[in-house]
């Protein structure tokens, strides 16, 4: 089997949690650094974080770049604004100011995040006294930059 077809095989899968149960079953069958990699990363990282990638880049894939921007655009918004979670500071605190790379993710693990969590993530619903505007990105025939406005 070749690398491509392992990744294949562990990444297709549905969730999170999937893709981690196929990684560590692929590691009792092979000896490969990058899987013991991946597992360590998967395990370390910000349960909520990692789902909330697993569905941008999913369905990116149907999406064209506008589309995209927009879709981060909106998470980060939610995940800076900590309406889910206050993991992003979190993430911060351990790795560049206490450096103690000891987060401590809310919720810690992949089966506790919902998927209504995710799915807040990804809401468009800017409440009247957020300071986060919608994403507005140039127009292609101006030329210039459009501002935020509210939507």
């Amino acid at each position: 089997m070749t690398r491509l077809d392992m990744i294949n095989q562990c990444f297709c899968g549905e969730s999170c949690e999937e893709i981690l149960f196929s990684l560590e079953h692929l590691a009792t069958q092979v000896q490969e650094k990058w899987v013991i990699d991946a597992i360590t990363s998967m395990k370390s990282a910000n349960p909520l974080g990692l789902k909330i990638f697993l569905r941008t880049i999913r369905e990116g894939r149907s999406k064209n770049i506008e589309q995209c921007l927009e879709t981060e655009y909106i998470a980060i918004s939610n995940l800076i604004a900590g309406k889910i979670s206050h993991n992003y500071y979190e993430g911060a605190r351990a790795m560049l100011i206490d450096k103690d790379k000891k987060p401590q993710w809310v919720p810690s693990k992949l089966e506790d995040v919902t998927e209504e969590m995710v799915a807040k993530c990804f809401s468009r619903s800017f409440t009247e006294d957020d300071d986060w505007l919608p994403l507005q990105l140039p127009t292609k025939t101006s030329g210039t930059h459009v501002g935020a406005s509210k939507l």
